[in-house]
């Protein structure tokens, strides 16, 4: 088994997290890294940002796969533009980690997660909330049984207004295009939240009612509002707030995000970014032991705060494809949250309640 692997970061001037691409490839796990990029204009920088690692530089995609042979990508790119690299990476053999949402049209997502399975390779989404501590223990609470059956779940996930006010010229107006990113709010930050339901309960989607909005004044041609209910295939209800709503500092202050649980024997609520702020993990339990003192709160240590999450979730996807343990993000991840997001569009469009399934595809 290999000690390192061969990476190929895809990308151009306009795409999702450039920075955090960067930081991804210095992990321990990468070796030799090349740089595609269709324009040629971001070649330099990147390759200054990454450092003595890059060894090829590319514009055309068959240079790259011919001549450097990536075993795994990293692809952040316009997302109407994405499913074309994403597919000329599985169809190379190549492990893919990318940025949300990866697609415009579900069927494109549909296609590269069929290719995916039946490849027997890593297609995995840049839901990096999982890896922070404090959900980790909120999923390890839930798995313990310590909640007994789930009964309903919220979130709520606001950031801020400030960039839609630049919606037309924001890296490059495409964030807020329909037709270049598929849509608002709910597909590029909802989408976290959508996961952290699946990750945290265990559960996955069966239905959707959903409205998205434009709430903020703005001639915006995608939400930047969404409320979304769900079911869940054990019978648990859940709803998710998300949306525009607040200043670019109070976003930055961590106070406008949350996770609520019930459950038959207990509940528990904590903030997702609340490692960085020092808030606790709240939970209850009328279970075994945890009856005589049945309300906790845990705060998590200053460790816990400053890791990169980015960080830690691509060092485990290059693990998982040096070694074949099981990636950070399941492959059915990306294409759960898509679905009940494409799902939650309809729903608002005829105002009737949507079913939400995966393709069959055995891995």
């Amino acid at each position: 088994m290999a000690d390192q692997i061969r990476v190929a970061l895809i990308i151009e001037p306009t795409g999702n997290h450039l920075n955090s691409q960067y930081g991804a490839l210095k992990n321990p796990e990468v070796g030799e890294v090349a740089i595609l990029d269709p324009t040629g204009e971001t070649l330099a920088a990147a390759s200054e940002a990454v450092g003595d690692r890059v060894t090829a530089t590319y514009t055309s995609p068959e240079q790259l796969f011919n001549e450097f042979k990536p075993a795994a990508t990293l692809v952040t790119m316009e997302a109407w533009r994405m499913p074309h690299m994403i597919e000329t990476s599985l169809e190379a053999g190549c492990h893919v980690w990318h940025e949300k949402p990866g697609f415009v049209d579900i069927e494109d997502y549909r296609r590269l997660y069929r290719k995916a399975q039946e490849s027997n390779l890593n297609l995995t989404i840049a839901y990096t909330t999982r890896q922070r501590p404090i959900v980790q223990q909120a999923r390890q609470i839930v798995q313990e049984g310590l909640l007994g059956d789930l009964f309903a779940c919220q979130a709520w996930f606001v950031a801020d207004h400030d960039r839609t006010h630049d919606w037309e010229t924001l890296q490059g107006g495409w964030v807020f295009d329909k037709a270049r990113a598929g849509g608002g709010n709910l597909t590029f930050l909802g989408c976290h939240y959508l996961d952290l339901m699946r990750y945290v309960t265990g559960d996955d989607f069966v239905s959707v009612s959903a409205l998205t909005r434009v709430v903020g004044g703005e001639p915006l041609p995608v939400e930047d509002a969404a409320a979304v209910t769900l079911e869940f295939s054990k019978g648990m209800i859940g709803n998710l707030n998300c949306g525009y709503y607040t200043s670019k500092s109070e976003y930055g202050s961590g106070r406008h995000f949350g996770f609520l649980l019930w459950g038959r024997d207990g509940w528990l609520r904590f903030n997702p970014q609340g490692s960085r702020r020092g808030d606790p993990l709240e939970w209850m339990s009328h279970t075994g032991v945890h009856a005589g003192a049945p309300h906790k709160s845990w705060t998590f240590d200053a460790e816990a705060a400053t890791q990169n999450e980015y960080d830690l979730t691509t060092s485990a996807f290059f693990q998982a494809c040096l070694d074949g343990t099981p990636p950070p993000l399941e492959n059915e991840a990306g294409m759960w949250v898509n679905e009940a997001i494409q799902a939650a569009y309809r729903a608002n469009e005829t105002g009737q309640r949507q079913p939400v399934a995966i393709p069959a595809a055995r891995r």
